[in-house]
């Protein structure tokens, strides 16, 4: 904030140290160039107002009053030295209030080569005190007492200014630190971010040629499968299946002649869907490996079922098939019950407390299960 701007808001907060002033001139006067500016602080219908003003003077004037050693000096109305002109250039007397007498406050601004003078101007009596019934003079004793106590109000006014403009330009420092240093973090996890995905590019390549030298072919990736790898956010360990799997689907597609050069695209691509992988972190550790897949398959015929009640639909093979993220066919979940029937079966004897729902209520299992129990007592 510059010294000129600091002296204004002072000079806006002067009518708050003493009720019922009528207007303030405050002189910016520069030691080094002899140059001063002239502002006006009056009250209109409603508040108080600051224009900018010329003042008209001799060139020693402000020099002389600036230099002085007395922090406040009273001034009679016909004393003053300069006169206002307005925006209008209509020449006014600044002694054209009756009865007025004023009060020079000087500033020497600290670290500048400047002063600032306010030309306070008072009633002759006290009423700018509040004291309405007292038409008593000011006398040089009360001039004393307020010039001095103006003198220091307004030394502690620019004083509380400075500090706050200082703790202010502090904060506002503080707080392009802080979005510089968000806006590097930022620019670093982006950084971080490209690194990621370039090492799982990476990864699904080394797992891509050692597919193919596997199985005495070539692969490569198309630029929208490498994006969409980019993308993937699941857990690395399940990215060499995903490899396998969409270069099995992409060879299926293909002809014998085609299988010997594999092209990789998107659309090959399937990753697992967020409720196969939510499930898949919920699976208790230290399960073989070959019940994994059936664990998953009973906690989403669950998971589906338990929605299905939720909304007080029929459980229907065909109702779960379309609560699963990726919709399937009631055949197809009647064939996967079928593959791992016995997993199931042993899932449940080990789990009793698991899969409630469809244990008891989901046709198909209990068909599973009925058909478990009998095939025992055949054999029985």
């Amino acid at each position: 904030m510059s010294k000129e701007v600091l002296s204004l808001r002072v000079l806006s907060l002067i009518p708050g140290l003493i009720p019922g002033i009528e207007q303030v001139v405050l002189v910016h006067y520069q030691h080094n160039n002899t140059q001063s500016s002239g502002f006006l602080l009056k009250k209109d219908e409603k508040d108080y107002r600051i224009d900018q003003i010329k003042l008209e003077a001799g060139s020693s004037v402000f020099s002389d009053l600036g230099n002085s050693s007395q922090p406040y000096h009273w001034f009679q109305k016909n004393q003053l030295p300069f006169e206002i002109i307005n925006k209008d250039k209509v020449q006014l007397t600044i002694f054209s209030e009756l009865k007025n007498s004023v009060l020079l406050i000087l500033y020497s601004i600290s670290g500048s080569f400047s002063s600032d003078l306010f030309f306070i101007y008072f009633n002759d009596n006290l009423s700018n005190f509040l004291l309405d019934k007292v038409s008593e003079p000011f006398s040089a004793q009360h001039k004393n007492m307020v010039g001095f106590l103006l003198s220091h109000s307004i030394n502690t006014l620019f004083h509380t200014s400075d500090a706050q403009n200082q703790l202010t330009a502090t904060f506002d420092e503080q707080i392009r630190h802080i979005v510089r240093e968000r806006d590097q973090l930022k620019e670093e996890l982006e950084q971080q971010g490209q690194k990621v995905r370039e090492g799982i590019l990476s990864l699904a390549q080394y797992f891509l040629s050692r597919y193919a030298e596997k199985h005495g072919t070539r692969a490569s990736l198309t630029d929208s499968a490498k994006i969409k790898l980019k993308m993937f956010t699941g857990e690395l360990s399940q990215l060499e299946q995903i490899i396998n799997d969409a270069l099995e689907f992409a060879g299926a597609l293909s002809s014998p002649a085609q299988f010997s050069q594999i092209l990789l695209a998107d659309y090959h691509i399937r990753f697992p869907d967020p409720v196969q992988q939510k499930i898949s972190d919920q699976v208790i550790d230290g399960l073989p490996q070959r019940m994994i897949k059936t664990h998953l398959l009973l906690d989403r015929l669950e998971l589906a079922a338990s929605g299905i009640k939720q909304r007080k639909d029929n459980l229907t093979s065909a109702n779960v098939g379309k609560e699963f993220p990726t919709p399937i066919s009631a055949p197809a979940i009647t064939d996967a019950l079928r593959k791992h029937q016995k997993r199931i079966i042993q899932l449940f004897d080990q789990y009793p407390e698991k899969w409630e729902i469809i244990r008891h209520e989901f046709r198909p299992i209990q068909n599973l299960l009925n058909s478990s129990q009998n095939h025992q007592l055949l054999s029985a």
